[in-house]
């Protein structure tokens, strides 16, 4: 049992983790630590690999990443990353009114339509949202299997080990913070590039898409057109059902504050006519929950979707989130998938069937043993019982029938002795043909031949006579007489 426990205890959640943001080939990290006065930055490094993963070696891109992170002095093995949402497979479907059991069974089917690929080799993240008729608005979100491979064989070389793969929009803007009427959300980054989307209504996604836009050059640096932009806000709406198509309004714009500001006013010249409000993200409303406390995290507008990760890993804050990691399979499972194959299989069959054999004969032996102590349990009372008589026995054996012939004799030489002491014996031999010899002194023959007839009178003795004697006073004998009086009284 202590086993078991040692196997199947709950691990202990992480004390710090690094956040890694990929968007092509511009990585960013940040190393959190829990303080006991919250969380806090301990680390954070900002650069460009040779080669974004879609083209580049994994591996190779590994050893640099793991240079970069030793240049910025960063150990820390566990990590959380961050996707673009442009790098994800995404597909919408509708959920009728039914149970679970089925409503799963019609996702995995969806995700093999939408993705051309099958279900179970995806690594699916769903977002479900409620609609007011019963029936449900999910999205689906997949890491293509090459890239969640590569990324994989990245960090691996990097030695790092991941635990927690996320989208860089979803992790700044999770679906629980946004209000109840829904929220499109819109980020972009400091040069050309795409643009991500995501609409969330009801504390779920109900859209997610990336798109190329064209730039301006803004205040600084290059901005995305006003115009394209707004076109693909109502291209996604004109795509959603009811109720979304016609309720979602409310857009914020995340990106650099000049250019995020500059945006707002240009979508807001062309979306105010539709009823669309539009907004900067570094100005949250009131009615949005305080984000975690973390410097670089929230409240400004440098903060980091590395950070953002990192914190939501250290509070266990996943719900809203879409993850993309893949489950570890366990040692069994990893040996099964590595030997279970081929040829191999029946042998590694005929073993499991030995080894289930064991198991069943060491099962029907521990049942035995169990009704062998419960018949114990009833009988060891009256055994410990027995166990004392025989010590018992064993102490008072000496004193017992089986040696009470010796005491017999003694206790007829004794009557025939005179008690003044005038005989006395020095040497008894009894031998088990009932002959018994006595030696003994006299202090004259009187005294002797007085002595030998009470002997000779007594039962149970017969033929008694002395062998020699030697000396007048005191006189030295030898008498023999034979015992056939049985034991002692």
């Amino acid at each position: 049992m202590s086993l078991l426990q040692r196997i199947f205890r709950a691990r202990k959640a992480p004390s710090a983790v690094l956040g890694l943001a990929f968007d092509g080939r511009r990585v960013e990290g940040t190393l959190l630590r829990r303080t006991p006065e919250g969380l806090r930055p301990s680390g954070a490094f900002d650069a460009e690999l040779s080669m974004d993963l879609d083209s580049g070696d994994p591996e190779a891109l590994g050893r640099e990443l793991r240079s970069r992170l030793d240049e910025a002095g960063l150990r820390e093995r566990l990590c959380a990353v961050a996707v673009p949402v442009g790098s994800l497979w995404v597909t919408q479907t509708e959920i009728p009114a039914m149970s679970e059991a089925d409503a799963v069974d019609l996702l995995q089917l969806e995700a093999e339509k939408g993705f051309h690929a099958d279900a179970s080799a995806l690594q699916l993240a769903i977002s479900r949202c409620p609609r007011p008729d019963g029936t449900q608005w999910a999205t689906l979100a997949a890491l293509p299997p090459a890239r969640l491979g590569a990324l994989e064989r990245l960090l691996a070389a990097a030695r790092l080990k991941p635990v927690s793969i996320g989208a860089d929009l979803v992790e700044l803007h999770p679906p629980a913070t946004a209000p109840v009427s829904g929220m499109i959300t819109l980020r972009f980054g400091a040069g050309p590039g795409p643009v991500s989307l995501q609409a969330t209504a009801g504390g779920a996604l109900v859209a997610l898409r990336s798109f190329e836009a064209d730039t301006d050059e803004g205040p600084g640096q290059a901005m995305p057109r006003p115009e394209g932009v707004a076109r693909e806000v109502r291209i996604t709406l004109g795509q959603l059902p009811e109720p979304w198509s016609q309720t979602l309004r409310e857009v914020r714009v995340d990106g650099p504050l000049a250019a995020a500001r500059s945006l707002v006013d240009g979508l807001s010249a062309r979306l105010a006519l539709s009823g669309f409000r539009v907004r900067c993200a570094h100005e949250p409303l009131p009615t949005e929950p305080a984000a975690l406390a973390v410097p670089g995290v929230s409240g400004s507008p440098d903060r980091k979707v590395s950070a953002v990760i990192a914190a939501r890993v250290l509070t266990g804050s996943v719900a809203a989130t879409l993850e993309f990691l893949p489950p570890k399979p366990s040692v069994l499972q990893q040996f099964l998938a590595r030997h279970a194959q081929g040829p191999r299989r029946t042998a590694w069959t005929v073993c499991g069937g030995l080894a289930g054999a064991a198991a069943l004969a060491f099962g029907v032996q521990q049942v035995q043993l169990a009704l062998l102590e419960s018949r114990w349990a009833a009988v060891s009372g009256k055994v410990r019982e027995l166990e004392r008589i025989q010590e018992d026995l064993r102490l008072f054996r000496p004193w017992t029938a089986g040696s009470s012939r010796g005491l017999a004799i003694l206790e007829a030489l004794t009557s025939a002795f005179p008690e003044n002491g005038s005989v006395t014996a020095k040497v008894i031999e009894i031998r088990e043909s009932g002959e018994v010899v006595c030696s003994g002194t006299a202090t004259d023959s009187p005294a002797f031949l007085a002595m030998t007839a009470r002997l000779g009178a007594l039962p149970g003795v017969s033929r008694v006579h002395h062998d020699q004697s030697r000396g007048s006073s005191p006189l030295q004998f030898n008498l023999r007489f034979v015992w056939d009086g049985g034991q002692a009284r």
